[in-house]
């Protein structure tokens, strides 16, 4: 082996446990062993590539990837916290108040997400966000 596909080496192996990691973080079955199952067939696919440009290329497209799951996994997760923390309240008694603080976090007219918590209107279409003064 060549001193550049030593250097590569370890960031493609690196990337590859990092993206299984990543798929085990679905919230189903299914789906996670459909994303390591693709995570699996994207990396066979190209075990064959010699040219380290190319290899730099799927590199910086699968860091890519990787960070699109892991902002679906926040996402998931962020849902999940504000469901459990409603849960909570409501069984504490404290519904009412819990809904008066949570507002949407897109757009009931287009599914828009809304820029910020501090938006008061869908940047998309305009629609007044539920629960602003």
């Amino acid at each position: 082996m060549t001193v550049t596909k030593l250097k590569l080496k370890r960031p493609v192996l690196q990337l590859y446990a990092q993206c299984l990691r990543s798929a085990r973080r679905c919230p189903q079955w299914e789906q996670r062993e459909m994303m390591k199952t693709y995570v699996r067939m994207k990396i066979r696919s190209e075990v064959d590539t010699q040219d380290p440009d190319r290899v730099r290329t799927l590199l910086m497209d699968g860091r890519e990837e990787l960070e699109r799951m892991n902002y679906y996994h926040s996402i998931y997760e962020a849902k999940e916290r504000l469901a459990a923390t409603a849960a909570r309240a409501a069984s504490d008694g404290t519904a009412s108040s819990m809904e008066e603080r949570t507002r949407p976090f897109s757009c009931v007219h287009c599914r828009a997400a809304y820029p910020s918590k501090e938006a008061n209107f869908c940047a998309n279409c305009g629609t007044k966000r539920p629960g602003s003064s």
